[in-house]
């Protein structure tokens, strides 16, 4: 050990004349002061060995600047010296990716032969480390820990993290091969992702929950897209030990802006993902199309559940908000269903046009409530009364028009009321109750005209049905129109139409 913390840098940088790389290597330092991605990297072709006691651990690695595969920034010469002006400033963009954790496995290059001129160009994936990336999939072979057994009693099939490579019986050293054996396919519960699908709703739901979308789907694989690693878990493995590593840089205490030693931890929760699946050719259970495939899709998650979802084969498109309290679907057949557990507000400045070919149904739990103010003449707001042109309120029906009251009616009007009828007009009470008619100025009211009004026939209202014939609920909904497998298929609006409207 002793030979190797003791090799001369010449040595190195000759060998680095002699090949400038690719070598591989393994990161020991994610922080960058500069915050531009430069990591430190121990080559072990270098370097020799790696020895975790020495004093100066910097003499065993490598400052590697990050490598982009697009960046750039406008020419600093179109730029002035005045520190306010947007306009004259240079502009950055590009492709950044956060800087892998310790002990990830980096190909480093060194540009020119320059030992001082060293670029981190790639990552490289343990064995059988990527069943969590792009999509974080689901498994039916998976083991909770004492504290989350619910999940073995609750699903079948749920998200999981990546196998265990520490077993009991035998450790496995961090960037080795290893035999994917039993111990590296059962795999344990993603606590987080499943925790957030559950309060979703979705976790039974193999469409708009749970995913395949794995590396380790298939061979070759059809999955492409981006996992980041998500925030440090200070919940999860964390120790107090003073000496003790910590695995993602150094972690700050806001109140001093000093490194907290008591928080110092070597997890991390999960992150947000970009999945684009070109899909699986297994056919979903009762598919008889030989030509279909499972799968195919694009998704963007949040870490904390939040989706949109392009699905292919299914058709739809799906959003949802984190705790699932808001969705929205479009369907392959042409509906659109939106929930909201608070409210859903509209505001245009013009018109809102709504029509409907068939029927147009609207219930209110409490009131409803509609009113013309008159205010909006042409383009502008004025507070001023209604002109005789606005603030109207036009009701019309080419068949009959049928209004039921549960308890007193009452219509009022500034001026005039008029009502125009092609025959009788028919006025009644409920002889019963003793009801009564009175007008307060001279009007007569023949005894034939209530004597035809008791035998006209008025459609009595079920006040409890619902006179809307979709509602979207919460998840899980019975009644999205792509199912997922475990759920019985139910009618749609289009399949049973309501007979109290059709005349």
């Amino acid at each position: 050990m002793a030979e190797n913390r003791t090799k001369k840098v010449s040595d190195i940088e000759q060998s680095i004349r002699q090949f400038p790389g690719p070598y591989v290597g393994y990161v020991k330092n994610p922080t960058d002061v500069n915050r531009m991605g430069r990591l430190f990297v121990h080559i072990p072709a270098l370097h020799g060995a790696y020895d975790e006691g020495a004093k100066k651990q910097s003499a065993q690695t490598v400052p590697c600047s990050y490598c982009s595969p697009f960046a750039g920034q406008t020419p600093l010469q179109d730029t002035s010296k005045d520190p306010k002006k947007f306009s004259n400033t240079q502009k950055s963009y590009g492709f950044w990716m956060i800087p892998p954790d310790i002990n990830t496995k980096v190909l480093v290059m060194f540009a020119n032969g320059n030992v001082n001129d060293a670029y981190w160009i790639g990552c490289v994936f343990d064995d059988y480390m990527n069943n969590m990336t792009p999509g974080k999939a689901s498994s039916q072979n998976f083991v909770d820990d004492n504290e989350q057994i619910k999940y073995s009693a609750d699903f079948s099939s749920v998200p999981v993290a990546e196998a265990q490579r520490k077993a009991e019986s035998s450790d496995v050293a961090p960037n080795t091969r290893a035999r994917e054996d039993t111990k590296f396919t059962v795999r344990p519960v993603h606590v987080p992702e499943t925790d957030t699908l559950v309060s979703q709703g979705l976790i039974t739901d193999d469409i708009r929950g749970i995913t395949s979308s794995s590396a380790r789907r298939e061979t070759p694989s059809q999955v492409f897209g981006i996992s980041t690693p998500g925030p440090i878990d200070f919940e999860g493995q964390k120790t107090i030990k003073r000496e003790s590593i910590n695995r993602h840089g150094k972690i700050y205490n806001d109140s001093d802006n000093e490194f907290d030693f008591n928080n110092v931890a070597h997890s991390r929760l999960g992150g947000n993902t970009f999945v684009m699946d070109d899909g699986t050719p297994k056919l979903r259970e009762g598919n008889t199309d030989v030509t279909a495939i499972k799968d195919e899709l694009i998704r963007l998650r949040t870490r904390s559940g939040a989706q949109l979802l392009l699905h292919n084969t299914e058709g739809i498109v799906y959003i949802i908000n984190n705790d699932g309290t808001a969705w929205m679907e479009f369907s392959k057949n042409g509906k659109i269903d939106i929930y909201a557990k608070d409210s859903v507000s509209i505001h245009t400045e013009n018109d809102f046009n709504l029509r409907a070919e068939r029927d147009l149904n609207m219930e209110a739990g409490r009131n409803v409530n509609i009113k013309a103010t008159g205010q909006n003449t042409g383009d502008k707001l004025v507070n001023s009364t209604p002109s005789a042109t606005t603030g109207r309120v036009r009701i019309e029906s080419a068949a009959n028009t049928e209004l039921f009251i549960g308890s007193d009616g009452l219509i009022k009007a500034g001026s005039n009321v008029k009502a125009f009828t092609g025959k009788d007009f028919l006025v009644n009470t409920d002889p019963t109750n003793s009801g009564e008619i009175h007008f307060n100025t001279d009007g007569k009211v023949t005894t034939s005209v209530l004597t035809a009004l008791a035998t006209y026939d008025i459609t009595d209202s079920d006040t409890t049905k619902s006179i809307t014939k979709r509602v979207p609920t919460n998840e899980p909904y019975r009644e999205h129109e792509n199912k997922p497998a475990a759920t019985e298929p139910s009618f749609t609006d289009r399949e049973q139409p309501d007979q109290r409207f059709l005349g």
